[in-house]
């Protein structure tokens, strides 16, 4: 997991820096066409055929979609804000999971784990508030990317039975024929041999990253798991430190830390509730 976070934070990176001079849609383009091909072969050499099959059609589309939706939304946040603060506005996206969770997938939340959602939406407000020094475009882009994250979990919770690997490559397929009809009129492909490497550096670091996130959720509990996704904010920030000469605000922290607090509550609850069931 720690893995994972660091390379989609290098992915993030990236994405800030091409978006100075490229289209969202394009990076994200990129982003997919870089990884599909090494993983259809890898997919075809370890199982063969068998490996493309899916039992949930509908659901592994709806996973692609909303999955590359998500990914230009956020690359758009990530354009118009430092990288620090949107990742913070990114973790909405775990408060608004059991939230989901309990209106689509009918699961139980108790009193408990409500009011670390509303405490945790406290920590975002804190983050986002009206003081001036952050895009308010950029704070709505933020958090409807939180949004998306928190449906693609949903969705996945739908899609358990299916292998992760199949699940990964379907999304990333559909992350290249969605954008590829606005290619001719958004694309300009890279300018440079700089930026080359740089797309190959995104597509790299974000295909191997959605493998380590999948192995993560494999080998151990959510419960376990799930908290490290926070490490992104160290990371984040020193990027943004050394890239950007940008150093967060006290709001940035505090508010990261209150709704890390809340979601490390909701993840107790939700172990006590199990043991319970």
């Amino acid at each position: 997991m720690c893995a994972a976070v660091f390379l989609f934070s290098i992915m993030s990176a990236c994405a800030k820096i091409l978006s100075e001079h490229y289209h969202v849609v394009e990076i994200a383009f990129w982003r997919n066409l870089v990884f599909v091909g090494p993983m259809f072969f890898y997919m075809l050499l370890r199982k063969g055929g068998s490996s493309f099959r899916t039992h949930k059609p509908l659901g592994v589309f709806l996973r692609g979609a909303c999955g590359t939706l998500s990914l230009i939304v956020t690359y758009a946040a990530l354009a118009a804000l430092p990288l620090s603060d949107a990742t913070v506005l990114f973790f909405t996206a775990n408060l608004l999971v059991p939230a989901m969770a309990h209106f689509f997938l009918k699961e139980y939340v108790g009193i408990h784990r409500w009011a670390a959602i509303l405490v945790g939406f406290v920590g975002v407000m804190l983050v986002a508030g009206p003081t001036g020094m952050m895009s308010a475009w950029g704070v709505s882009l933020a958090l409807l990317a939180a949004s998306l994250h928190a449906v693609i979990h949903i969705v996945l919770r739908h899609l358990k039975t299916e292998s992760a690997l199949t699940v990964t490559f379907y999304f990333v397929l559909a992350g290249v024929l969605i954008p590829a009809p606005f290619m001719p009129f958004l694309g300009q492909g890279p300018q440079s041999g700089s930026d080359g490497l740089l797309f190959l550096l995104l597509g790299l670091s974000g295909g191997v990253a959605q493998l380590c996130l999948s192995s993560a959720y494999r080998n151990a509990p959510v419960s376990v798991v799930a908290p490290f996704n926070y490490t992104g904010l160290i990371w984040s920030t020193g990027f943004d430190i050394v890239l950007w000469r940008y150093v967060p605000g006290w709001p940035v922290f505090v508010g990261g830390a209150i709704i890390l607090g809340s979601k490390l509550y909701i993840l107790h609850r939700e172990r006590l509730y199990k043991r319970r069931a």
